[in-house]
């Protein structure tokens, strides 16, 4: 059932010896120039409260209003809608069906995840958990109260139909838009299609096919209706049937008065578009020798921004045929032609940096904005950042600063802007230990000229030490057992996280040490533990209860404490003190059964 919730998390900053990277579970105040606000919702998100294309967020007379799946027995969730007033108060309820139940869905990730709009009469409408099957539609009884929502998907048009990526938008005059893509698979074909709810007459309806070819499969990926009430929509294509990597990025108009498309540069467009349409439809053709079944090349997922009903730009994801990597990519029209540039260049910032298949960007006065995550995967473990880039109109450069804490797994996120200028973000991080975490984020705008931070800065605070060197590799390992003669305390710092490079400590040894020590003393930035197995409930098999100790000149100098852990990687700050050695005093190995000590990876970091 629906229950008001009234707790709200403060921003602070994450204590130096504590979990930081691991859990973050503490929200924080980004120390950019547009210093944002970040706010923990107090919910728990199923690991599948994750995709790209999805619209989970409005914002509405000051009110924010947030969708997202919510664990509901194996491999299940239920979809939940909260708000939260100007003060920050939350308050939350689920969609419910004809019995009163709370309506449950089959997980699956990428696909079956909810687009919420909000009308000009405050009713909130909520699509959810649709991937190749007929309407999940959803509506309030009582204007804006998440609590009241039932299933209405009798009211749909095109019952029957197939429905996928249903993504939402809300025109001046209140009206609700719609664009799914529907499966004609008789006819080798699944088009992009786009609805309209009229407020008047409180009714849907088809209002036009928007792409459609046989042979091909379309992708929605944005809907934007300005304040003139032209619709602007975002798609991909792909070869029919489906695949996860598709090409040619395409934008146009749609005209609800005249009911006709139009290009970036005004062009009239044919009903339906096609892959074939000539004109300046496709914002990332294809490149040399490139084909619709093409691994990579490709794109996937995009976001536009629009400005006085001016596409600002479109950012999505790219990977180009030199690297199966992603890029996150920016293109604008300068009037004649397609401009892109590239704004995160995984390979050129290190080994194991990606971008996740989530991004948007927003335009407000003379600043447009583009928001992304940047992965970081070292020994088994991926950590994230979201990332804004600024630009300001007539500067070629991007400001750039992280939003948030950096988080364990992979986050997604959508934007929205406000009245005044501030962005409003949903943030979820669905994979992290102890349970998916749903974040509320505010970045204001100002007239601030903006500089500084770049990717290589942010980088380093998302590996958690500043780039020193790990003496653990040049030093000598000890410990108090070992399991077998293959597990040793070697295992533990030959820079591997494989499964058959641990130390595993006896299973009579209830309370295990681990040592590593190195020929010269040297101040420390962090220690860095990485521990658990591969197979089973991750949590279960790291390190729980244990003490971080330094060598110094002083004798054995404890630095952290850590007790109940979840997390296969804690960071601790070793606050620059000189040692010659790292100690780890195990008092609880682990949570499974056999309890041993499974540690992948000790690491202790120069200071820079």
């Amino acid at each position: 059932m629906g229950i008001p919730v009234t707790r709200r998390a403060v921003a602070g900053v994450t204590a130096g010896i504590a979990v930081a990277l691991a859990t973050a579970l503490a929200p924080a105040a980004s120390a950019g120039v547009h210093p944002s606000t970040v706010e923990t919702v107090p919910v728990t998100v199923d690991g599948s409260n994750q995709s790209g294309w999805w619209n989970p967020l409005a914002v509405v007379d000051g009110i924010t209003y947030f969708a997202y799946n919510v664990p509901a027995g194996a491999n299940r969730h239920e979809v939940h809608l909260a708000s939260r007033t100007a003060s920050g108060e939350w308050t939350s309820g689920c969609l419910r069906l004809a019995t009163g139940a709370c309506a449950d869905y089959l997980n699956d990730n990428g696909h079956n995840q909810p687009s919420v709009a909000v009308d000009g009469a405050g009713e909130i409408h909520v699509f959810a958990s649709m991937h190749h099957e007929d309407w999940n539609y959803f509506r309030s009884t009582v204007p804006g109260d998440v609590t009241s929502l039932v299933e209405v998907s009798e009211e749909m048009p095109d019952q029957g139909s197939t429905i996928s990526y249903p993504i939402t938008a809300v025109g001046p005059d209140g009206d609700v838009w719609l664009m799914v893509r529907t499966g004609p698979d008789a006819q080798a074909r699944r088009d992009g299609v786009l609805y309209r709810y009229d407020l008047d007459t409180r009714t849907w309806a088809r209002e036009t096919v928007v792409a459609s070819a046989t042979n091909y499969s379309v992708y929605p990926d944005d809907v934007t209706v300005d304040a003139n009430g032209q619709v602007h929509l975002l798609w991909e294509w792909h070869a029919w049937a489906a695949g996860p990597y598709r090409h040619l990025g395409s934008y146009a108009v749609w005209n609800p008065v005249t009911k006709t498309f139009s290009d970036v540069a005004g062009g009239a467009l044919p009903t339906p578009i096609r892959p074939t349409t000539p004109g300046p439809v496709v914002f990332q053709p294809f490149t040399d020798g490139e084909t619709m079944t093409d691994t990579t090349p490709a794109v996937q997922t995009a976001k536009m921004a629009i400005l006085d009903g001016v596409l600002q730009g479109v950012t999505y994801r790219y990977a180009s045929g030199d690297s199966p990597l992603f890029d996150l990519e920016w293109a604008t029209w300068n009037g004649t032609d397609w401009n892109r540039e590239t704004l995160i260049d995984p390979p050129s910032l290190g080994s194991g940096v990606d971008t996740v298949a989530t991004m948007d960007a927003t335009s407000y006065g003379s600043k447009t904005r583009v928001y992304g995550v940047v992965t970081l995967q070292t020994c088994n473990v991926t950590r994230s950042q979201v990332v804004m880039f600024e630009r300001a109109d007539g500067r070629s450069d991007w400001a750039i600063e992280a939003v948030g804490d950096p988080m364990v797994g992979q986050q997604r996120l959508r934007a929205a802007t406000r009245d005044d200028g501030t962005d409003v973000l949903y943030l979820s991080a669905p994979a992290t230990p102890g349970g998916g975490t749903l974040r509320y984020a505010e970045v204001p705008r100002s007239g601030q000229k903006r500089a500084g931070g770049s990717l290589a800065g942010i980088l380093t605070a998302l590996r958690g030490d500043a780039g020193g060197a790990n003496l653990a590799r040049t030093g000598t390992a000890s410990a108090s057992s070992q399991l077998r003669t293959d597990t040793g305390p070697e295992r533990a710092i030959d820079g591997s996280c494989a499964d058959a490079s641990r130390w595993v400590s006896s299973s009579t040894d209830t309370q295990p040490w681990f040592m590593v020590e190195w020929t010269q003393a040297a101040p420390l930035d962090v220690v860095r533990v990485r521990s658990g197995y591969s197979a089973g409930v991750p949590s279960d098999s790291v390190l729980r209860d244990f003490t971080v100790q330094l060598r110094t000149a002083e004798g054995w100098t404890p630095i952290a404490s850590v007790a109940g852990n979840v997390s296969g990687e804690v960071v601790v700050d070793a606050k620059g003190l000189t040692a010659d050695a790292v100690r780890l005093l195990i008092t609880d190995p682990s949570a499974s059964a056999t309890d041993v000590a499974r540690v992948y990876e000790v690491e202790a970091i120069a200071a820079g």
